[in-house]
């Protein structure tokens, strides 16, 4: 094909992709104007509760507190349009399902059963009060998860957001993608996967499982023993800090970077794949891998 056809199928693409922007906005509008409502529920509840939140383009907050029987729900929802009418319009139209029933506290948005209109322009943010012994399962999309203070499991899932959870009691599992994922002062086992996010483990009492693709891993605290450590990444750089008294084996290997540490490591300590012990016999497994990132295995301060 000549250079003038592929700059007549460029061009062709071009004004295709601009008539079909255009068809969108002759329909739906740019929506630069929002409207917002906000409300607050207060609901009675049972323990252990198990809290199921699901939203898209919003953010999930759950906070727990000792020594109180009911929960508090703060539900925010934003729509945007041309006018302030047809943003309120929208707003309007927007379906909800929140309802609590005993040990179960329910509070969805989901854009596939809105409107069109709504479904584009809309989202819905929640943030919740609980008792302590809540279990907790929480999805979004375009949104971030914050969780604090439960002491019971969490299924946390979302895109393009970030995950936060710290001082919890009970395992975590926490998925993202365009996103970081924190976890720090938790008791439980701990998944953490991300794509085109750094993943931090700070203080953890149990295993950890993290993988990353574009991201570094950064992992603090003083390890469990008899408990499992994945640290994997594929571009970005691994940083482990632990006791200089912890009884660890490491395996640790990188493509393109360097192996450092400044712990007494015993083993096959040199080039880009060690396997080694520190204050052996060992009761403590760190699997560390990267791909194109060094490792660092150093002593906390």
């Amino acid at each position: 094909m000549s250079v003038l056809s592929l700059l007549g199928v460029g061009l062709a693409l071009f004004l295709l992709a601009g008539c079909e922007e255009e068809d969108l906005a002759a329909t739906f509008g740019t929506g630069a104007i929002t409207a917002t409502e906000t409300t607050t529920h207060e609901l009675a509840v049972a323990t252990p509760l198990t809290v199921n939140l699901a939203s898209s383009n919003g953010a999930l907050t759950v906070r727990a507190e000792a020594d109180i029987q009911t929960a508090t729900m703060v539900v925010t929802k934003r729509s945007r349009g041309d006018t302030l009418e047809e943003a309120q319009d929208r707003l309007d139209r927007i379906e909800l399902d929140i309802s609590s029933d005993g040990n179960e506290l329910r509070a969805w948005y989901k854009a596939s059963e809105q409107d069109a209109d709504v479904r584009r322009f809309s989202g819905v943010e929640f943030e919740l009060l609980v008792p302590e012994n809540s279990r907790v399962e929480a999805r979004t999309s375009n949104g971030a998860i914050y969780i604090s203070s439960v002491q019971g499991r969490l299924t946390l899932d979302t895109s393009n957001g970030a995950i936060d959870v710290r001082e919890v009691i009970g395992d975590v599992r926490a998925d993202t993608s365009n996103g970081r994922i924190q976890v720090v002062d938790v008791i439980g086992d701990i998944h953490a996967d991300t794509s085109n996010g750094e993943i931090r483990i700070e203080r953890v009492i149990g295993s950890v499982d993290t993988d990353t693709s574009n991201g570094s891993i950064t992992f603090a605290g003083t390890p469990s023993p008899g408990s499992f450590y994945r640290l994997d990444t594929s571009n970005g750089s691994i940083d482990v800090r632990i006791p200089a008294d912890a009884s660890i084996h490491v395996d640790a290997d990188t493509s393109s970077g360097s192996i450092r540490s400044n712990l007494p490591l015993i083993g096959d300590t040199e080039g880009d794949n060690w396997s080694a012990d520190l204050n052996a016999p060992a009761n403590i497994q760190f699997d560390l891998s990267t791909s194109n990132g060094s490792i660092r295995i150093n002593s906390l301060p």
